[in-house]
């Protein structure tokens, strides 16, 4: 038998990934590799996320970064972080994202593990700062959010948006539990959660942005 066989050698080692966003084919692709196996940095296989059904939050993002006058590159990644904050979202099993009823308390820690699913897979060093986004966008202002229970501004700005537009996305969504939210209930939702589950700055911005456009965002059916 071939010791050197990929399949015979210790995989004890930590495992990790290289996030490269593929312009062209609008792929995030994510190889996989392991170290101290015998040969280092082998591939072993790859995730391929495409984010071309988050155009619109990353536009929602850019908009929002734009009214909180943020610096052009800012904005710029800040747009791209929305494009694939959700990589997580694939590893968590499908039953669980798809059901109907409400989710009991085991499947709801499964979902809760998404932003440091996704955290994990940008592990390239150019993606530093979107990766800290991604695992802070499920936190909250009154501190009651994941993974970490960060508050107020301990909470990136960035992540904030993140939180705000992913927000208005899922309420603006046809689900398999309930139908979507029309723009007016989705932006009444925000403003009542403002402060607490959401930035209210943020908020304001978001919303403020949409009008100042005349935009009319409608439903979203996913």
């Amino acid at each position: 038998m071939d010791d050197e066989h990929p399949m015979n050698r210790d995989h004890s080692a930590p495992h990790g990934g290289e996030a490269r966003y593929l312009r062209d084919a609008s792929r995030l692709s994510v190889p996989l590799r392991f170290d101290r196996c015998g040969v280092e940095r082998e591939q072993m296989g790859g995730i391929h996320y495409r984010p071309s059904g988050r155009r619109l939050v990353g536009q929602l993002a850019e908009l929002t970064a734009r009214e909180l006058q943020l610096e052009e590159h800012t904005v710029s990644r800040v747009r791209f972080a929305a494009l694939i904050c959700d990589v997580g979202r694939d590893q968590i099993p499908a039953k669980i994202l798809h059901k109907r009823g409400p989710l009991n308390d085991e499947e709801w820690l499964e979902v809760r593990r998404q932003p440091e699913l996704g955290a994990a897979l940008l592990s390239d060093t150019s993606l530093d700062d979107i990766r800290e986004w991604v695992l802070a966008r499920r936190e909250r202002p009154d501190g009651r959010g994941y993974p970490r229970g960060l508050s107020g501004d301990q909470i990136p700005v960035e992540a904030r948006i993140l939180a705000v537009t992913d927000a208005y996305i899922a309420m603006a969504s046809g689900r398999p539990h309930r139908a979507a939210k029309t723009q007016a209930a989705a932006e009444q939702e925000l403003r009542r959660n403002a402060g607490t589950q959401f930035d209210a700055s943020v908020v304001e911005a978001f919303i403020h942005a949409w009008h100042r456009r005349g935009a009319q965002p409608q439903p979203i059916t996913t």
